[in-house]
């Protein structure tokens, strides 16, 4: 299981998992809690990314800028908690459509609201990453959410 700590999941220890995909799964996740670093935040997408979180969408640099911002309407702060990563691969590594890595994973996420309402739900994703010029961004990510029971 992954630290308590860290933004650092706990992969399968029978496959073999590029560094550079956990680096930036916890990466990722410590520029999500920051409400400061939303071009940082976008800049984790390709152009033409598509975002599912629960049941808003966004598809497009503009459209997932405009999503990132409205996360922090009614947020003071979170804490993501990725879990585990379950690494997949389809037909070699790398496909001819520009797909290096998919996998699902699974966490939790404490958030604390405006009004000061605490919040704890559980999620699970899909993600489907691509590389250009050597750098890993995300093609697709779809979050399914669960209210945790308090």
């Amino acid at each position: 299981m992954a630290s308590a700590n860290s933004y650092t999941p706990a992969f399968p220890s029978y496959h073999a998992m590029d560094g550079r995909v956990k680096d930036f799964i916890e990466k990722f996740y410590a520029t999500s809690d920051n409400r400061s670093k939303d071009e940082e935040w976008v800049d984790f997408f390709l152009p033409d990314a598509t975002v599912i979180i629960g049941v808003k969408s966004a598809t497009g640099t503009e459209q997932i800028r405009r999503m990132r911002q409205s996360m922090w309407e009614q947020v003071e702060s979170r804490r993501h908690k990725p879990e585990k990563v379950f690494p997949a691969s389809f037909g070699g590594s790398g496909g001819d459509d520009g797909t290096a890595v998919e996998y699902m994973l699974h966490g939790s996420l404490d958030l604390l609201t405006k009004n000061g309402e605490q919040q704890a739900v559980s999620w699970a994703g899909h993600a489907v990453l691509g590389e250009v010029e050597g750098k890993l961004k995300y093609k697709l990510y779809q979050v399914y959410l669960h209210a945790k029971s308090t």
